[in-house]
């Protein structure tokens, strides 16, 4: 079985590249695996506009996805986790059939998301959390199994995302390599102080105040806490927790803080300590917990994360009543009152047989066949359909006699056959424009002249013509790579739930060239509800006919010159969702008096915001009365 297994890791020195690699080692024993960490965008990829880096990074993970399967057939599992959702374009792009992952079986590891991580330390509404949240939450929706180590993390994800969003959970615990012997515990006179460790960052969600407090309020002295770890500016009001910890301790020489040292230091350090403490008001399974328990190291935790089910309270190791300072300060009294009761778990061997059981790779092993066994049965390839849908081409004509046949042209040259054109010129009548009589010799097209009214009215015109199952939404200057339509009908059989389909655009110049690999990489209008961007899709997309009675007009004439937004945005209000396919079909001609170059950001922002009033008084105006 091939898996692709994809690390979130944004720490030098962090648990979760060292567990993916941990995993990766145990698992190559018995199928090809390939990992993938910390990908660059390619230049071209670079080049486009994103919806962040987090959407950048995505898509760079698609890429590192083909180059590593170039040769063959994609992956039978891809596993990412849910951290600043990496896995969103790849789901996306196997939506879409992307040949090597249209039968591939996505799941999503929990190893705690952005979203929660900022909610725990005090940062969701800080600009750009709202948007990671929203990625990493259709990440969720498009996957198909949600993997949790244990304890109550489950739980905790039901009890905040709730089950309708969350796809089916499989329990995967954390392997990690167990050594031939247990270590060896030895004896301790129980003198001296009681050495507490402390490893992770110096994170407000780790608890690392709650357990500085906790410490400096134990009635006893005879105590030290050695803190190792990055420093990160979560303390309240954004500063840094570290300053905060030596603010609080007032040079109190009991606490020592060092910086991050590398894994295999910090292994050596718990030999030098009587207790290691996992403060976290938030966790899924810190692997510094496993790490200490591997090498026989006692541990207090708080009762969060599937250190729940990894520490049996006073036989493995302790677990607090409850996260916080009080509560941490508790657990910690009796211990350092009584050393003979930490003596006495350390040389049970107890830590190192609960680590065992819990980090067992056999039920690891057991998860990922039967998944390759769902990518067999569960994810065939996107049916072909048993008809030929009939597609109308809606193009609205001003003045753009030098494109549109190009534009025509692609649109009739499509794989998928059953189509026709519907051309409303928009009062543009000089010499030039003969071309459509031309045109119009094709019985596939129609063209119909209004008196001048604008694009949004023109638009409007041709959409009530429409003789199609599906319409097709396109600009006279630009122009369709040949399986579009195919693809987009494609992803509607997949998801006829979907309100249109749209893609990613390459830039081109007037003479059709590319711009260099600039482009834009919409999202859908699920994803991103910011009310001054546009991550809904480009006004080329493809609907069904039952959209144009859900919104009539379905673009609002006298409102934004941003019809094409205002329609996804009317869609999104209605609970109707469209689907993006992550790959370039539909040249996007960038000329000089193109709306991107001729508005600048400034006057763009105010035909939204003046749009924006228009809605609200199209409200007042249209609510009837009382």
């Amino acid at each position: 079985m091939k898996i692709c297994i994809v690390s979130a890791e944004h720490s030098a020195y962090g648990g979760i590249g060292n567990a993916l690699r941990l995993q990766v080692e145990l698992l190559s024993a018995h199928h090809e695996v390939t990992l993938i960490e910390r990908p660059e965008p390619s230049e071209a990829l670079a080049r486009m506009s994103f919806a962040g880096e987090d959407h950048l990074r995505s898509a760079a993970v698609l890429e590192a996805i083909e180059v590593a399967y170039a040769e063959g057939a994609g992956p039978d599992v891809l596993e990412v986790c849910d951290y600043r959702a990496l896995g969103l374009v790849p789901l996306q792009a196997r939506a879409a059939g992307h040949r090597l992952l249209r039968e591939t079986v996505i799941a999503v590891r929990t190893s705690a998301s952005a979203e929660l991580v900022a909610l725990h330390d005090g940062s969701s509404m800080r600009p750009g959390e709202r948007r990671v949240a929203e990625l990493e939450r259709e990440q969720f929706r498009l996957a198909d199994r949600l993997f949790w180590p244990g304890g109550d993390v489950l739980d905790l994800y039901r009890r905040y995302y709730g089950d309708e969003l969350l796809p089916l959970p499989v329990r995967v615990g954390r392997p990690y390599p167990v050594p031939m012997d247990p270590p060896h515990a030895g004896t301790r006179d129980g003198r001296g102080p009681l050495r507490i460790l402390y490893a992770g960052r110096l994170q407000r969600l780790k608890g690392v105040l709650d357990l500085v407090e906790a410490c400096l309020g134990l009635p006893r002295d005879d105590w030290e806490l050695t803190m190792i770890g990055a420093d990160t500016e979560t303390a309240a009001m954004g500063q840094s927790v570290r300053l905060t910890i030596e603010a609080m301790c007032e040079g109190d020489p009991r606490v020592r803080i060092e910086d991050a040292v590398p894994h295999e230091e910090l292994q050596r350090r718990f030999a030098d300590h009587d207790l290691l403490v996992s403060a976290s008001t938030f966790e899924i399974c810190a692997n510094v917990v496993l790490e200490a328990m591997r090498a026989g190291l006692p541990v207090l935790a708080t009762p969060v994360g599937a250190q729940t089910e990894a520490i049996a309270h006073g036989v493995s190791g302790w677990l607090a009543e409850d996260v916080g300072a009080v509560a941490l300060r508790s657990a910690l009294a009796p211990l350092l009152a009584d050393r003979g009761e930490l003596e006495r778990v350390r040389a049970s061997g107890e830590v190192f047989a609960a680590f065992g059981r819990f980090t067992d790779v056999a039920p690891l092993l057991g998860a990922y066949e039967s998944l390759g066994e769902a990518a067999r049965t569960d994810r065939p390839a996107i049916a072909a359909g048993t008809g030929e849908p009939s597609v109308t081409a809606v193009l609205p004509y001003f003045r753009a006699h030098l494109y549109i046949e190009e534009a025509v042209a692609s649109i009739l040259s499509q794989t998928h056959r059953n189509l026709d054109v519907v051309i409303v010129n928009d009062g543009s009548f000089e010499p030039d424009d003969a071309v459509l009589d031309r045109l119009a010799e094709d019985p596939r097209v129609q063209v119909v002249n209004q008196l001048n009214n604008g694009d949004l009215a023109a638009r409007n015109l041709g959409l009530r013509l429409v003789r199609g199952d599906y319409l097709l939404m396109f600009d006279a200057d630009n122009a369709l790579e040949p399986e579009f339509v195919a693809r987009a009908l494609a992803m509607f059989r997949e998801r006829p739930e979907a309100a249109y389909v749209t893609c990613w655009l390459r830039f081109v110049d007037s003479e059709g060239e590319d711009l260099g690999g600039g482009g834009y990489a919409p999202l859908g209008n699920r994803v991103l509800a910011e009310e001054e961007e546009n991550w809904d899709g480009d006004t080329s997309a493809l609907l069904p006919r039952r959209v144009l009675d859900l919104v009539r007009p379905p673009l609002a004439v006298g409102g934004p010159m941003q019809g094409d937004w205002f329609l996804y945005r009317r869609l999104r209000a209605l609970g109707e969702y469209g689907a993006v396919i992550p790959e370039r079909l539909i040249r996007y001609r960038v000329l000089p008096q193109s709306q991107l170059r001729a508005l600048d950001e400034e006057l763009h922002a105010r035909s939204w915001a003046e749009g924006k009033d228009w809605r609200e008084l199209a409200a007042v105006r249209w609510t009837a009365p009382t």
